[in-house]
């Protein structure tokens, strides 16, 4: 994992690169300790910072193929990497340098782009062709590891942040889009590639941008087929089981020792499980109440998991932290403001994870991939002569309901000059996305497909991969295995979702063991045993103020009185105006665009 980005001129060269992407290289530092490393020529300057996991010694980025005519720096990692090298030809193989992404470039150079399609795992990677002259981004289907970017007439740059980007763009306009920080207070996310500064944009998950001097802007040259086109035929539990196993052993695949974040579930007791089968986890940890240890139901499971694992148990106590350490946190791990306060929480487990690794192993993903949540069993039961939007607008539950909401947000919040550009976001479920034809044949799958391809790629993809490696430790989670996904999304929605047992494909996995009736008690999650609302009312003053005396006046987004009543607001939104408010402070209250 690492931290990456480059500028490209897209005109003669008339200036040198080097001299331009002097501060891109160094606010890349914070993403990699173990090293850096940086590539120019006429029309290109590459940088990256490098946190090693795979080849930890030996392999050095950038990197060159065989034949020195593609460069390429990387974030992530390319875990089928062993596998995928047994396919390059005996000339790129001979004494080939070490590492997974050395393999997913030499594969790029045998094959063009249509080699991305067998690279499986977390990655965002850039090639430069030293002869063609073009500049080729990719990221994985999922999109858990950020890569953005900006064009110009002059120059292109792209980078792991967005921070990173307006470090080395002083010189240029980069304004605040309004419409966008809308959305983000109104859906929790930004749909689309956009974000908060209207001329930097996102590369789409699984697609393959390109871009070279003389060109106008970048063009998408592919689109890695979407997880949904993967199969043809639906799995069987018994290929269940094996692509849990393969997902579980590619997330092991370091070298460098992996923790495991423990809460006692199931879904972190199958990756324990599997990290005790196939590794030796330097550490399970767990991060508890502090201000209520003897009712925090996951730390009792979590104990008692523990001792029948057989493994010490790292307890983290956790407080809600101060509000002045929060917009600290909030300020220095992560590149945009937060749609949701379970950062904070993920933050102390982050900071406890590096004393005892580079890697952290967790269960998030779990109830997205095999139905674990109480909302889908629900929807199975009442979308009957209904559309899954119709439903949605109606449900309780939160996210979903503020999609369908989205329309009355606008009317009851933004301004009126906004009201027709919102309607330039278009549909806000941000169709299409896999499995978005499923609506009406299975408006389950669809519920699970939008959680994991839209609603979880802002906020914890985004979130976790920036305050991890701010925190020095690379997060990965078995459960995004784009296989795995593939599989138990290919079966219909009874063989996925059983009433009364849930998750039963992954319980699969304790199968015979001594575990196999443990996980019988209701989910907890770790937001019950915190009431950030009541964190918000103790710091009442001066979290309001971050709000009302804040830059949010000065966008222009909302409407006059629009903070009347604050007290009333749901916690939600207030914690997105509140980290909209840090976040624009943190940023220097930059410009807003207009029209």
């Amino acid at each position: 994992m690492c931290g990456i980005g480059g500028l490209l001129l897209k005109r003669h060269p008339s200036a040198d690169p080097r001299s331009l992407a002097g501060p891109l290289g160094a606010s890349l530092s914070h993403r990699g300790r173990d090293g850096t490393g940086s590539f120019s020529d006429q029309w290109i300057s590459l940088h990256s910072a490098r946190h090693a996991v795979i080849a930890v010694d030996d392999a050095r980025q950038p990197m060159f193929d065989r034949e020195r005519a593609l460069v390429m720096v990387g974030n992530g990692e390319v875990l089928n990497y062993r596998e995928l090298s047994r396919r390059l030809p005996d000339h790129r193989r001979h004494r080939m340098p070490p590492g997974d992404l050395q393999v997913a470039l030499e594969l790029c150079a045998e094959r063009g782009t249509p080699a991305f399609e067998d690279l499986r795992g977390p990655f965002a990677l850039a090639v430069w062709d030293t002869t063609a002259h073009h500049l080729t981004l990719v990221r994985d289907r999922l999109g858990e590891r950020p890569l953005y970017y900006y064009d110009s007439p002059e120059l292109f740059a792209f980078a792991s942040e967005i921070r990173c980007l307006t470090a080395c763009l002083r010189g240029e306009d980069l304004p605040l889009d309004p419409v966008n920080a809308l959305a983000f207070l109104g859906l929790g996310r930004l749909t689309d590639n956009r974000t908060l500064y209207r001329d930097i944009h996102s590369v789409p998950a699984g697609g393959v941008l390109r871009i070279g001097p003389g060109h106008a802007g970048p063009r998408l040259a592919a689109s890695l087929t979407p997880v949904s086109g993967l199969r043809t035929t639906p799995a069987d539990e018994t290929e269940i089981g094996h692509l849990i196993d393969q997902a579980h052993r590619r997330a092991l695949v370091a070298d460098r020792p992996v923790a495991v974040g423990f809460s006692g579930g199931i879904d972190s007791s199958a990756v324990l499980q599997a990290a005790l089968a196939h590794a030796e986890p330097a550490a399970a940890v767990t991060v508890f109440s502090a201000r209520h240890p003897d009712e925090d139901e996951n730390l009792r499971r979590a104990r008692a998991l523990a001792r029948k694992f057989g493994v010490d148990l790292r307890e983290v106590p956790f407080r809600i932290p101060s509000l002045d350490a929060t917009v600290d946190l909030l300020n220095s791990t992560l590149d945009a403001p937060a749609a949701e306060p379970l950062v904070l929480h993920n933050d102390a487990l982050h900071r406890a994870a590096r004393d005892h690794s580079a890697v952290l192993l967790g269960g998030h993903g779990a109830d997205e991939v095999f139905g674990g949540y109480v909302r889908y069993a629900a929807l199975r039961a009442d979308a009957v002569g209904s559309t899954t939007e119709e439903w949605m607008a109606t449900s309780l539950w939160e996210r979903w309901n503020r999609t369908a909401g989205w329309s009355k947000f606008v009317t009851d919040f933004g301004r009126d000059a906004l009201a027709a550009r919102t309607a330039a976001l278009g549909d806000t479920l941000d169709r299409p996305f896999p499995y978005s034809t499923a609506e009406h044949t299975d408006p389950v799958l669809f519920g699970q497909a939008l959680d994991l391809f839209v609603l979880m790629t802002y906020d914890n993809f985004r979130a976790t991969d920036e305050n991890g490696i701010a925190r020095g430790v690379e997060v990965r989670s078995p459960f995004f295995d784009i296989d795995l996904v593939a599989g138990v999304f290919s079966l219909p929605a009874e063989r996925r979702i059983r009433p009364g047992a849930p998750k039963h494909l992954l319980r699969g996995v304790f199968s015979g063991t001594p575990l196999a009736e443990e996980f019988t008690e209701p989910k907890v999650g770790f937001d019950d045993h915190f009431s950030y609302s009541d964190w918000m009312t103790d710091n009442w003053p001066d979290f309001s103020a971050t709000i009302t005396e804040g830059p949010l006046n000065d966008l222009g987004i909302l409407r006059d009185g629009a903070f009347t009543d604050l007290e009333k607001f749901d916690w939600r939104l207030l914690w997105r105006l509140f980290s909209l408010s840090t976040w624009l402070d943190r940023e220097g209250r930059p410009p807003v665009a207009h029209g």
